[in-house]
């Protein structure tokens, strides 16, 4: 994910829709989402694969899984939704 794709409707429009993220582990987008820890600063493209499997086969989906990461890090307001 782009870094100017970051922002929170289209974030939203995401989980809305929760597109397949890897197609090799069969992994959407919110269950990348449900994979990272609440605290950002340990978030990883790591720990994403570790525990979905997401990106450790192909490899075409890592930069959607490291800009899933990034940005849920640099923004993680923009993945709750308003009360």
């Amino acid at each position: 994910m782009n870094l100017a794709l970051c922002q929170k409707n289209y974030v939203q429009m995401l989980i809305a829709e929760n597109p397949i993220i890897c197609t090799c582990h069969h992994r959407y987008f919110n269950e990348i989402l449900e994979s990272l820890p609440h605290h950002t600063e340990k978030a990883s493209v790591e720990w994403v694969q570790k525990l979905t499997g997401a990106s450790t086969g192909c490899g075409s989906c890592l930069a959607k899984v490291e800009g899933i990461v990034e940005c849920y890090r640099l923004k993680p307001q923009v993945f709750t939704k308003d009360p």
